[in-house]
């Protein structure tokens, strides 16, 4: 069985991680980045931080396409009520993964739906919850000398050599990659963008 959707099904994301999980499911889709202000605003909770993000990352691609249905989405993680950003060198990684080691962190994605001409929108945040063991320096040192925690919110991938940090997961796997598939899967098959055959 493999997923298809309707050829006027666009993800409005530049997020490798994102393709790779419509693609694991069969999906077919046009990629059409969403190039979007990305600042948190103050007093904003971080379920209504990627509420807010994804909509007007979908919103923004929907405008120009107006006939076609857009997914947009944001992913950040969050710890002590602090949003974790990608880091930029690896003191910065090394600062992110010091507060992660042995905690529990949130990871929230925001996930948009939207088709202009049929007036539709919808939107979901899901949360997963994510528990580090303690990292050794020498696991510090080595994992920030590769390239794999400096385009990952949070400066670590939960399906890449980050794993072997994480000793539990509560709630969506692939919501820690950046796309929790079965809530978006819930949303194509609601709106027949999506079929199973």
């Amino acid at each position: 069985m493999s997923g298809m959707c309707s050829p006027s099904f666009i993800l409005a994301s530049a997020s490798p991680r994102r393709r790779e999980l419509l693609r694991s499911i069969g999906l077919d889709f046009r990629i059409i980045p969403a190039h979007v202000d990305e600042k948190y605003l103050a007093g904003e909770s971080p379920a209504q931080h990627v509420r807010r993000l994804s909509t007007i990352k979908a919103m923004a691609v929907a405008q120009k396409y107006q006939k076609a249905w857009v997914l947009g989405a944001d992913t950040i993680v969050v710890i002590d009520e602090t949003i974790l950003g990608k880091p930029k060198n690896k003191a910065q990684a090394k600062n992110m993964l010091k507060k992660l080691s042995g905690r529990e962190h949130k990871v929230f994605t925001g996930v948009t739906i939207a088709h202009m001409t049929l007036n539709i929108y919808e939107k979901k945040v899901v949360q997963s919850t994510v528990r580090f063991k303690t990292i050794s320096t020498e696991e510090m040192n080595w994992y920030t000398a590769c390239d794999e925690p400096y385009d990952k919110a949070g400066g670590y991938a939960v399906q890449g050599k980050g794993a072997i940090f994480i000793k539990s997961i509560r709630g969506s796997y692939s919501n820690v990659i950046g796309l929790p598939l079965c809530e978006v899967v819930e949303l194509l098959k609601k709106y027949d963008v999506m079929t199973l055959d």
